[in-house]
């Protein structure tokens, strides 16, 4: 009696093996069908800086901080001019400290508007930078998948240029790719698609920065 529960037992517990190694070996199948996942990769930095909204937008950011030089230098020189007229009345007329109030309001209105503007680039900048990420991963996915590729990590250039040691080790340990097929590099493909958009869109005149 011992010995044909034993046998038994073996049995059972044969025929649980059998089917989890038919199970694994169902699993392993299916994933081998399935093939490798086909990465892909692009260089974040190099289509940032070569994307033709990138430049524009760069020279319009230029032109819209020297209108703000401009207006700033004529604020500050009438701050000066009224300080200076200040100075030739008497500390205790009422001349003078009608004058003063008015030349404190115009620093105080001058502080707040040079806030406001600084503020306020800084604001539209980030918006752009935003949208143009968008845009950069957008198109990024529609090359990808037209490839079946399945993941883009991104990678950087090595800048040999710099003389400082220390950026030039920080520059390799934040290197995420350190090397990837040339087959597999979609960035030329991804900056034509972003500049032939940006055309289409009407390049120079769809950028509005500080309008």
């Amino acid at each position: 009696m011992k010995t044909g529960i034993s046998l038994m037992a073996i049995v059972f517990a044969a025929a649980i093996v059998w089917s989890l190694a038919a199970a694994d070996n169902s699993v392993a199948q299916s994933a081998a069908g399935k093939g490798p996942t086909r990465v892909g990769v692009l260089d974040l930095v190099r289509v940032f800086n070569e994307f033709e909204q990138t430049k524009v937008l760069n020279a319009e950011i230029d032109k819209y901080k020297a209108k703000l030089g401009e207006e700033k230098a004529q604020r500050e020189e009438k701050i000066d001019t009224e300080r200076k007229t200040l100075q030739t009345f008497a500390p205790d007329s009422a001349d003078y400290q009608r004058r003063s109030k008015e030349v404190k309001k115009m620093m105080i209105e001058y502080r707040a508007w040079l806030e406001s503007e600084q503020q306020n680039l800084t604001d539209e900048h980030r918006r752009w930078i935003e949208r143009t990420y968008d845009m950069v991963t957008q198109t990024t996915a529609a090359v990808a998948r037209s490839h079946s590729i399945e993941v883009v990590i991104t990678k950087e250039e090595l800048d040999k240029s710099v003389s400082d040691t220390t950026v030039l080790l920080k520059q390799i340990l934040n290197r995420k790719v350190v090397y990837s097929s040339p087959d597999l590099d979609i960035t030329d493909e991804v900056m034509k698609n972003l500049n032939d958009a940006f055309a289409k869109s009407g390049g120079v005149k769809s950028i509005q920065f500080g309008s």
